[in-house]
């Protein structure tokens, strides 16, 4: 088993002996001082300057001690925000002194490293390394800039508290989430050319011991892309040198956690909870977990925004979650920020995915008992419809094993409709999958052929018209606005953009009175709809969708929007 070098963020006060330092550094931790957010008294901002000069002066009296005693320890220290007044007041604190690990919080760009490591110089502040960290969108997407200028450091930090916090994401993503895995896979296709590594963030949820565990088994396996782990307690820096290997992947409990809206409830009981056990500092921690300062001022923001809510419902399959576009560069995102930008209005997005027609209504019925919806997107998607077509359907049973059937829906044997693929847990990968190979591709126009020829497609149309007849029946008997978002051209296989075109023309011609919005498009001069592999959308499409929902939705009034 490998072992993890652990960063601890260490509590300390006037209370904290040299018996507490030594049982951290027995972990083989990095001692970590911070003087940023986990130094302020979240409850009174009055008294914040003096809660920081105190820590300053500990902070002074442990480092004098651990050296007077002779220690061998290694010793982080957390500066606070180089544009902030406490930025030098920080420097003065540890003028003249050498670290193991120097973290800079709030990194956006290179100049801002630059000017931090002049300060240093200024003030004889050794250190062996400087370690960014990456908190806002900004710094996320200067990241490249930032690597490119590499200004003496190795290793690089992504605070993920801080970044959801930026971003507007609510509940937090956390690493129970694909989410924040989709952040990491970004940092780890950037900072691999440059021979940078990351530093794992902090995880927050202490009653999860198993999941931490299976965490660090994989950060261990990708040892070239992560060089430690933030912990928060003795414990986890413990269980970085030592635990008990899991040969379970933690990407199995991973999950979407962007598809239901959060209400209120859900904000007032986490600032209540904080405050409850909140001991003065930025970060609290309760029976089970930490909450962490940013996402207890999130849901305070939450819990006292009064603008007109709504609620919004997106019904598709990976689109709205796909996993190879960080979550707020989705569509839905982008369309969210838009209007509450122009319009006093909050814009709650929830998720449906499907993939079996005959759960649809019921899937949709159940979320419409637990929110108020004002607007359903359904998603005419291209997958379940050339699922459908093929004369040979290849699927997963629910014993996870392989397995392939004719699709003959006149002979009611069709699988397609009877297994469904979002049980089947996708392996998450960093990478974009490559276009078939010819001959695979002309295997797969063979399937197509043959089912077009006992007429698998006429019963495939025929079959997502009644889905759609009965949403649009559901919203209007419940008085909901309803858009048809039409398919996308997918292009995996030569045959499919015409496929994806019939299924258009078919729905669209067959629809009266409801909103439509085509969602067949071909690209613009150089710029792609479809990534390489022919079946995932790129960014530019997002963006596309993103602006015709806006466009569609202002221009028809099918949201309560107040100027």
């Amino acid at each position: 088993m490998m072992q993890i070098q652990a960063y601890q963020f260490i509590k300390y006060d006037n209370q904290t002996s040299i018996e507490h330092i030594e049982k951290v550094n027995n972990t083989g931790a990095v001692l970590c001082f911070d003087f940023e957010d986990g130094i302020i008294n979240p409850l009174n901002n009055d008294v914040c300057s003096k809660v920081k000069e105190a820590a300053r002066e500990q902070f002074n009296r442990l480092y004098s001690i651990i050296h007077d005693a002779g220690i061998l320890t290694k010793i982080g220290i957390r500066l606070n925000n180089c544009y902030t007044a406490d930025f030098e007041k920080d420097l003065v604190a540890i003028r003249g002194k050498t670290f193991d690990s120097i973290l800079l919080p709030k990194i956006e760009r290179p100049e801002d490293i630059h000017l931090i490591i002049e300060m240093l110089n200024a003030y004889a502040v050794g250190y062996k390394d400087i370690m960014p960290i990456v908190e806002s969108k900004i710094g996320f997407e200067n990241l490249e800039s930032i690597l490119q200028s590499n200004q003496k450091f190795c290793k690089i930090a992504f605070g993920h508290c801080d970044y959801n916090l930026n971003i507007g994401a609510y509940p937090f993503f956390h690493q129970d989430s694909w989410e924040y895995w989709k952040w990491i896979a970004v940092f780890i296709s950037k900072i691999e050319k440059y021979g940078v590594s990351l530093i794992s963030s902090p995880y927050l949820n202490l009653k999860d011991e198993g999941f931490f565990c299976a965490m660090l088994d994989y950060i261990a396996s990708k040892s070239k892309h992560f060089n430690g782990q933030f912990t928060l307690t003795i414990r986890q820096s413990e269980l970085c040198q030592s635990r008990i290997t899991t040969t379970e992947n933690f990407k199995n409990h991973l999950e979407n956690k962007n598809m239901i809206s959060a209400d209120i409830k859900i904000a007032l009981d986490l600032v209540e909870e904080f405050k409850r056990h909140n001991k003065s500092k930025g970060l609290t921690k309760t029976n089970s977990r930490f909450i962490s300062l940013q996402e207890y001022i999130a849901s305070l923001n939450l819990a006292n925004d009064d603008r007109l809510i709504n609620e919004m419902c997106f019904v598709g399959g990976c689109f709205p979650v796909q996993h190879n576009i960080v979550f707020e560069d989705l569509f839905h995102q982008k369309l969210k920020r838009k209007l509450e930008n122009k319009f006093n209005t909050r814009l709650n997005v929830n998720i449906i995915r499907y993939e079996l027609f005959s759960t649809l209504i019921g899937k949709i019925e159940t979320l419409a008992k637990q929110k108020q919806l004002n607007l359903i997107v359904f998603h005419v998607r291209p997958e379940p419809y050339l699922r459908r077509i093929k004369l040979l359907y290849k699927y997963i049973d629910d014993q996870g094993k392989l397995k392939w059937s004719f699709n003959l829906p006149s002979f009611n044997l069709l699988k397609s409709e009877k297994f469904d693929m979002l049980i089947s847990r996708r392996i998450f990968d960093f990478n974009i999958k490559q276009r078939q190979s010819l001959f695979h591709s002309f295997l797969i126009s063979c399937n197509y052929i043959l089912g077009r020829l006992i007429r698998n497609e006429h019963y495939a149309l025929k079959s997502y018209w009644a889905i759609i007849d009965n949403v649009i029946d559901f919203c209007e008997k419940n008085k909901i606005k309803l858009i048809i978002l039409g398919p996308n051209r997918r292009n995996n296989n030569c045959l499919e953009p015409s496929l994806c075109k019939d299924l258009d023309l078919y729905i669209s011609k067959r629809l009266k009175n409801q909103h439509y919005i085509c969602g067949y498009e071909r690209g613009i001069n150089s710029t792609k709809m479809n990534q390489e592999n022919g079946i995932h959308v790129t960014q530019a499409y997002h963006d596309l969708i993103s602006e015709k929902l806006y466009n569609k939705i202002v221009h028809e009034k099918l949201l309560s929007l107040l100027n």
